[in-house]
């Protein structure tokens, strides 16, 4: 038997790079001949392992059968696998016992058979892989790359990925060469695992889903790296997942998806914001990436929200016949999230979340300094090599492109005590909800700039919330964020009914459409603003939860 935590990165592989990579694959004493494997996805037919966070399989590998038991991690690189040797394609979660994962899975199947249910094949893979190890400066890393199929009940879906795994040494080093690989191959990263495929296919579903923003989860007496470690894996998933979402994904969600990946953006920077001061910050290069793909999603999403929205609005108040306002043309969102530059933004992210110390203790990736280590430094040549320097190396996985803030030292920021952090998130929140206050007092007197800066302050205060409530009462979570949730509805449409009123001005007052939609669009503007008052009103006489 063997059990360990895998540490590895995965990417779709483009048709037309497929050519090359097995040709880099085929090279060097340490390319290893193309690998038949056969693996068979096990499962409730309630999907009880899938919920649970779980993917049980057996794998023909050559002659032998390999039973695996895999659970996922919070975050993008760790996930906990666990392998026992079968006499043939039969299970046994016997196999797994006496670890934390399979000693889960050997409960969930129990109580599946209390209630009169069994594990079968969900679904399975068919792949050819061709497989070679690479020894880069600082580690030694197992490229795979997968060609075949999943199938489930006569559905099936091709694949087409290339994996990086470290077998020894440092995982920003693996990052690094991974990040080469990317650039020269045009590689797009994929969180996603060959489970979390077969049970959409098994499911019915061709496409990703949504990914909206999950509950999170943390002990009542974490510190706030342990914290910060959790949201942040939250806020990488959602951007990633609805990524992938848009370039493989069903496009009536389109829309969505870009809705989504903002909104995770959003609150990643919130996350900043709310950890400032009592965590390490990342480098300054990372987070103004993250603010220009924002924005440029921004500029789709109007496009699209306009349309059927406030447009749709005016056509049924009996606006005249009219065209889409001019302005500028959003970018295709899938080529958006496809670029190099979106594509090194998310590999950077997951260096920088991998040398961050989620908890004291840990092991793996959780228990790496905030430094990067020494043999990170000076990665460079072609993929698999490290004889010359590689200038073009992303700057955001050298740690000279740090600001100051990524380099504090650990006397420079809050001390990472549970109680100093619970007693800092209770001033933080009451100050912020302070500032909402006083944007209530002068609500009427409030311009557009000023409204639009309150509704960052409630976007920020909600999401500073949740990422704060497994420290605070539910019950009082419970009610202020219903309050902040209502006044955010209603700034929200007032944020829409500006950005339509600014397309019409640019058509000229002499133009009949423009005079009956700026009409409208003002006696709209003065009715939602009135209907805000209360909302914020409320928010504001209402106490931020407590620890």
């Amino acid at each position: 038997m063997k059990s360990q935590t895998e540490l590895e990165v995965k990417f779709l592989v483009p048709p037309a790079a497929r050519a090359g990579i097995a040709a880099e694959l085929a090279r060097g004493s340490a390319a290893r001949a193309r690998i038949q494997l056969t693996a068979l996805y096990l499962d409730t037919p309630d999907r009880r392992l899938a919920q649970a966070g779980m993917a049980w399989r057996l794998r023909r590998e050559g002659r032998r059968w390999i039973q695996t038991l895999k659970a996922g991690s919070t975050n993008a690189l760790e996930r906990f696998e666990h392998e026992a040797i079968r006499p043939g394609p039969t299970a046994d979660a016997d196999e797994h016992a006496g670890t934390r994962p399979g000693d889960r899975l050997i409960t969930t199947l129990r109580r599946a058979r209390a209630d009169g249910v069994e594990p079968v094949e969900r679904f399975r893979t068919e792949v050819r892989r061709k497989v070679r190890r690479i020894r880069t400066r600082g580690a030694v890393v197992e490229v795979a790359f997968d060609e075949g199929r999943v199938v489930s009940a006569g559905a099936s879906q091709p694949i087409r990925e290339i994996e990086f795994e470290l077998v020894s040494g440092s995982p920003m080093a693996m990052l690094c060469l991974a990040e080469r690989w990317r650039k020269r191959f045009a590689l797009v990263y994929d969180p996603r695992s060959k489970a979390e495929r077969g049970d959409r296919l098994a499911g019915g579903s061709l496409f990703p889903p949504l990914r909206k923003a999950a509950r999170l989860r943390y002990a009542e007496d974490a510190a706030a790296t342990e914290a910060f470690g959790v949201v942040l894996d939250e806020c990488l998933a959602q951007i990633t997942r609805n990524a992938i979402g848009l370039i493989e994904g069903d496009p009536v969600q389109r829309v969505e998806h870009v809705h989504q990946s903002r909104v995770g953006i959003r609150r990643l920077r919130s996350a900043l914001r709310s950890f400032q001061g009592w965590v390490p910050m990342p480098p300054t290069e990372l987070v103004e990436n993250l603010r220009s793909l924002f924005a440029t999603l921004g500029m789709s999403r109007d496009s699209d929200v306009l349309g059927s929205g406030v447009f749709a609005e005016l056509t049924r108040a009996g606006a005249p016949a009219l065209e889409v306002p001019p302005g500028p043309t959003g970018p295709d969102p899938v080529e958006v999230v496809r670029s190099a530059a979106a594509q090194r933004s998310f590999l950077a992210w997951i260096a920088w979340r991998a040398t961050f110390a989620s908890a004291p203790g840990e092991s793996g990736v959780g228990a790496l300094k905030t430094e990067l280590p020494p043999e990170a430094q000076h990665l460079a040549g072609p993929a698999g090599t490290a004889e010359t320097p590689e200038s073009e190396t992303s700057n955001a996985l050298r740690p000279d492109a740090a600001g100051p803030e990524a380099n504090a030292k650990p006397e420079e920021v809050a001390s990472d005590d549970p109680r100093t952090f619970r007693r800092n998130v209770a001033r933080r929140l009451r100050r912020w909800h302070g500032r909402i206050v006083s944007d209530w007092n002068s609500f009427d007197t409030l311009d557009d700039a000023g409204l639009h800066a309150l509704r960052k302050r409630i976007k920020r205060q909600r999401y500073a919330v949740e990422f704060f409530a497994p420290l605070l009462r539910r019950r009082q979570v419970e009610r202020y964020l219903a309050a902040l949730s209502a006044i955010q509805d209603r700034m929200g449409e007032l944020n829409d009914l500006f950005v339509a009123r600014a397309r019409y001005l640019t058509l000229g007052t002499p133009d009949p459409t423009a005079w009956f939609a700026l009409g409208w669009l003002a006696a709209r503007i003065a009715e939602v603003r009135a209907l805000a008052k209360p909302k914020l009103a409320k928010l504001a006489k209402a106490d931020p939860p407590k620890p």
